[in-house]
């Protein structure tokens, strides 16, 4: 088996969008939240473009310029997806900074950083999953979630 990258820079998954968006959207109506403008940006950016890791900073700056409003405004919407259980929060891949992506029970990966140059990768693996699932069992959880992080350099090839 072995480890397969996620293809993500540049694609989107449009089932996997579509599906979101209507998570999204069902989540934040039975919240009782109104469809502010600076959410709505962000709800619609993540589902074209957060499948994988982005830092407020990156979804600031992939907003329109005469969007949402103050970066006050989409930070307090990132805050709100991550409590609605909508996006996940990752933190030190090697800048300090937190990056976020969606949530979606049906899709999982995990993340390689390249600690040479911070750069972040997307993969999954299928013996990995098992073997995370196997301790789990060992353990008696009922695993609801895992995250995997892999630090390191790459090897010359």
């Amino acid at each position: 088996m072995g480890l397969t990258p996620v293809r993500v820079a540049g694609t989107m998954n449009a089932d996997l969008r579509d599906r979101w968006l209507a998570r999204a959207n069902d989540r934040i109506a039975a919240a009782g939240m109104r469809a502010g403008s600076a959410r709505t940006a962000v709800v619609e950016l993540l589902a074209r473009e957060g499948q994988c890791l982005l830092t407020v900073q990156e979804i600031i700056d992939r907003l329109p310029r005469s969007g949402p409003g103050s970066s006050s405004s989409v930070y307090r919407a990132v805050d709100e997806l991550l409590a609605l259980g909508l996006i996940r929060r990752l933190n030190d891949h090697g800048d300090g900074a937190a990056r976020y992506e969606i949530a979606d029970p049906d899709r999982h990966h995990h993340h390689f950083v390249d600690e040479r140059d911070g750069h972040v990768e997307p993969f999954t693996d299928p013996e990995v999953e098992a073997a995370i699932h196997a301790a789990a069992r060992r353990l008696d959880v009922d695993l609801s979630g895992h995250e995997l992080v892999l630090r390191g350099t790459r090897r010359a090839r």
